[in-house]
């Protein structure tokens, strides 16, 4: 229907894990449709499970086991009505941040503002969880109002009349192919990545075998993470950088395409996504 889209819910509104099955059926159904009200049920996480442990990311890596929690991360990206971003970032910064602080199954929370980007938008928040489990564990925690005060789903109701557009996704973090990464770095690159169908595995061999290796010994960045797309706009993968500048991305780029692999990786990649992001501190927990 006619008019912007309203975003979808953050974990608070993720339903459980146990509905997994449902997952495809209702991406189906609802991608299309605008979200007339936060207090609509969002599709976002139901996709882990026992799909992941089948996985060829899964096989080729062999290091995630059935028992682990792996690192998994909401991406939520906003474009805000015009003139409203200062009001948004008032709501999280003053009610919103002393939500997620209280919620212990949070390990990070993280904003970031557009430093250079091919798409409009205003604010990505990022929320990690140790597993699905530790999102379905802060459902409670956001949907309980504070005391003398909004609950997380009352406030994102008030911040869906001040957006544009929005999307979220979500990733599983690969610990094999990941640095730790330190806020220091004035910049946050996030390149998202479509495989050549059936190619997925390979690409993650390529990465482990020879990418990896290759800017870890050109110091091509600070540090970078890895991870495999759960639910997304078209993408596989996301690799994440942090850098000082934008000549330092530009100087990893041209070693890149001068690397002896560069043909090899470029034929398992369909299409790629850059964006550069800065970092918003006021809005960090932990």
């Amino acid at each position: 229907s006619a008019g912007p889209r309203r975003y979808r819910t953050p974990a608070a509104y993720i339903p459980s894990i146990r509905r997994l099955r449902y997952l495809h059926i209702i991406i189906t159904l609802t991608s299309a449709l605008p979200m007339r009200s936060l207090r609509r049920v969002l599709i976002a996480t139901s996709w882990v499970g026992t799909s992941l442990l089948s996985s060829p990311t899964s096989a080729v890596l062999g290091a995630q086991s059935p028992v682990r929690q792996p690192e998994v991360r909401q991406i939520v990206t906003f474009l805000f009505q015009p003139g409203r971003s200062d009001d948004a970032l008032t709501i999280y910064e003053r009610q919103l941040k002393p939500i997620y602080t209280d919620v212990q199954p949070l390990r990070r929370f993280r904003a970031y503002r557009e430093a250079e980007s091919p798409e409009p938008l205003d604010l990505v928040v990022i929320s990690t969880y140790t597993g699905m489990a530790g999102m379905d564990s802060a459902n409670t925690a956001l949907r309980r109002p504070r005391s003398g005060g909004a609950s997380a789903f009352a406030l994102y109701g008030t911040l869906a009349a001040m957006t544009q557009t929005h999307h979220d996704q979500f990733v599983e973090m690969i610990p094999v192919l990941s640095d730790s990464s330190t806020d220091a770095t004035p910049l946050t690159v996030f390149e998202y990545l479509r495989t050549t169908p059936g190619k997925q595995a390979d690409f993650v061999t390529v990465l482990r075998s020879t990418v990896r290796p290759f800017e870890t010994a050109s110091r091509s960045y600070e540090w970078s993470e890895s991870g495999r797309m759960l639910v997304s706009d078209g993408w596989d993968f996301v690799r994440i950088f942090g850098i000082r500048s934008l000549g330092d991305w530009h100087r990893y780029q041209l070693r890149m395409r001068a690397a002896s692999f560069t043909n090899d990786l470029n034929g398992l990649v369909a299409a790629r996504k850059t964006i550069i992001l800065r970092a918003d501190p006021r809005l960090s927990v932990r």
